[in-house]
């Protein structure tokens, strides 16, 4: 392994944001890495209005709750708590206080288009993160791929009653297709390194909780809006229907919900941020 292909460390990334320029810019990089988000969830479609947080505490800790829309869920909103004492999270106040403080209703809108925005910010961050790489793990990706009749070999119904196809392509491969045109193939991807983009926020500070923070897989789901199922393999799959909530829209009992979730994790963030780096 070469000397550029290594995880950069918490305070690396945190110092090629805060090198930024641009004040706009900076402050959304810097939301985007305290909420594991997505650039569509801070620059985006979803992106955050001025007043998309509130100003609470647990247990006499004070702290702002960062109320964020999850792009792969429609939108649902999730709960980043953070604590405000800089000796925990120095980055918490700073971006809370610049959305305040911000005259335009999106505080992080590069653009009027959403879209625009989102590719402005993209383009930043490989500029801001140049230099810097990441480990991808290996990983099987679905491919589509065209078939004719007569290579199906059976025919069955799914769970739903919609016909599947076995089809064998010329080359052997087996799958079954879900329509009359395309059969989807699984493609191994292997493991490998990738320049930094801004997603690199999302990876590194999702395994940031979960190592130094000691946050578990319902934890993880609760601020990085993933399910549950996919964080925690052992919960059936039909607690999603037990347990789903509309969070869809801020009102004050969704505020109660998503501060209750919160309340899960929030003690686990007090640790002094310099006996992290």
């Amino acid at each position: 392994m070469s000397e550029r292909h290594r995880t950069p460390t918490d305070w690396e990334i945190r110092e090629r944001i805060s090198d930024i320029r641009n004040e706009q810019r900076k402050f959304g990089f810097m939301a985007q890495y305290l909420w594991l988000g997505r650039v569509s969830e801070v620059f985006g479609k979803y992106m955050p209005k001025r007043d998309s947080f509130r100003l609470t505490e647990f247990d006499g800790e004070e702290a702002v709750i960062f109320y964020v829309k999850t792009a792969k869920r429609d939108g649902m909103l999730r709960p980043v708590a953070l604590p405000l004492d800089k000796k925990y999270e120095p980055w918490a106040e700073p971006v809370y206080a610049y959305m305040d403080e911000c005259k335009q209703e999106y505080p992080f809108a590069l653009s009027d288009n959403p879209a625009t925005s989102k590719k402005y910010a993209m383009n930043a961050a490989r500029k801001a993160l140049k230099g810097l790489w990441y480990p991808y793990a290996d990983y099987t990706r679905g491919i589509p791929e065209p078939y004719t009749q007569d290579m199906v070999l059976d025919k069955r119904y799914d769970k739903k009653g919609y016909d599947e196809y076995l089809v064998e392509l010329p080359d052997g491969r087996r799958g079954w297709a879900k329509n009359t045109e395309t059969v989807i193939m699984n493609v191994p991807v292997d493991f490998r390194w990738k320049r930094a983009t801004s997603h690199l926020f999302r990876k590194h500070r999702n395994a940031l909780l979960r190592d130094t923070y000691r946050f578990d897989g319902t934890d993880r789901s609760i601020i990085g809006g993933w399910t549950e199922k996919s964080q925690e393999p052992n919960v059936a799959d039909a607690q999603k229907f037990y347990t789903f909530q509309d969070l869809s829209e801020l009102s004050p009992s969704v505020m109660r919900v998503l501060k209750r979730q919160a309340n899960r994790y929030f003690y686990k963030l007090l640790i002094p941020y310099n006996k992290l780096v």
